[in-house]
């Protein structure tokens, strides 16, 4: 195989390698996401819609006689490659810039901390649309739906998305429009949340973002016993004494060796030293020359 052959190959297995840990990292992301795709039927005899639906409660562990927030919100969702019977939801008329679409939602709730009964809750919510929406295009904007509740003993809370209405007010007119009346298929699994309800004391104890402060005492008992006795005497006398006398100076040339600072008699003159280095230089220097003359003549050089 050439080398370009083997270029390719690298080539290849870098990109797979790349896309298999973007897969890996999205994974959990969709996982653990609060998203459900239900099946919506909003046309007598059409095809179904497919609808994104979150459900988001907060705090995600309530405390008992603490209220409790759920929003649910609703996105088209693309249909399922190859079902015929699913339809991105598209506006039925146009809606132009500063209509108004209003939703009406219910959600089933069930559970003891609020009622015996499993019951159903009527929502409303309604936006201005900012811009144009076009009959080619997903249903947008869809308002959120919000639910507030407050829990009276602990337990468990369910929360159920349900069927929904979808109407239209054109801006500056008072009547209304129907859009879509939609209601969840039968055999389609519904969107749900689960609360669980905590006691107020359980919640300080379990709760992850609780701080606790511990305060350390240390006490330490040091005994130093130190004795010291000491004298100092001192006896100081500056005693100052300066003579000075004044000489006259006389040019003369000094005579003899120790005025001079000269050697005498003691040992050899200054100059054969300096002599006898001279001539041990100049011996060095001419055995060097000798020795690279003979290494020339040697080597052909």
């Amino acid at each position: 195989m050439t080398t370009n052959g083997w270029h390719r190959i690298a080539v290849r297995a870098a990109i797979a390698g790349i896309a298999l840990l973007a897969a890996l990292i999205a994974i959990p992301t969709w996982a653990f996401g609060a998203t459900t795709k239900v099946l919506y039927s909003c046309v007598a005899d059409g095809p179904t819609f497919p609808m994104s639906i979150t459900l988001d409660g907060s705090p995600a562990n309530p405390v008992e006689d603490d209220e409790v927030v759920v929003t649910w919100k609703l996105v088209p969702a693309d249909p399922e490659q190859g079902q015929a019977s699913e339809s991105l939801m598209i506006p039925p008329t146009p809606i132009q810039s500063g209509d108004t679409v209003l939703i009406e939602g219910q959600l089933s709730i069930s559970g003891t901390p609020v009622t015996a009964n499993p019951g159903a809750t009527t929502l409303d919510a309604s936006v201005v649309a900012q811009t144009s929406v076009a009959t080619t295009t997903a249903m947008s904007p869809i308002p959120d739906l919000v639910l507030r509740l407050t829990p009276s003993a602990t337990g468990t809370i369910g929360v159920v998305a349900d069927s929904f209405k979808l109407n239209l007010v054109p801006s500056g007119a008072q009547s209304t429009s129907a859009l879509y009346t939609c209601s969840k298929v039968a055999t389609a699994a519904a969107a749900s949340l689960l609360l669980t309800v905590v006691s107020a004391s359980t919640s300080d104890t379990d709760d992850p973002t609780t701080t606790s402060t511990v305060f350390e005492t240390e006490t330490e008992t040091v005994s130093v016993t130190d004795t010291a006795t000491v004298t100092n005497s001192v006896d100081v006398t500056n005693t100052s004494t300066v003579s000075v006398t004044n000489t006259a100076q006389v040019r003369m040339t000094p005579v003899g060796g120790a005025q001079t600072g000269g050697g005498g008699d003691m040992g050899p003159d200054g100059r054969l030293i300096m002599l006898a280095g001279t001539a041990f230089i100049a011996a060095a220097a001419f055995g060097g020359l000798l020795l690279r003359h003979r290494l020339s003549r040697s080597s052909g050089v």
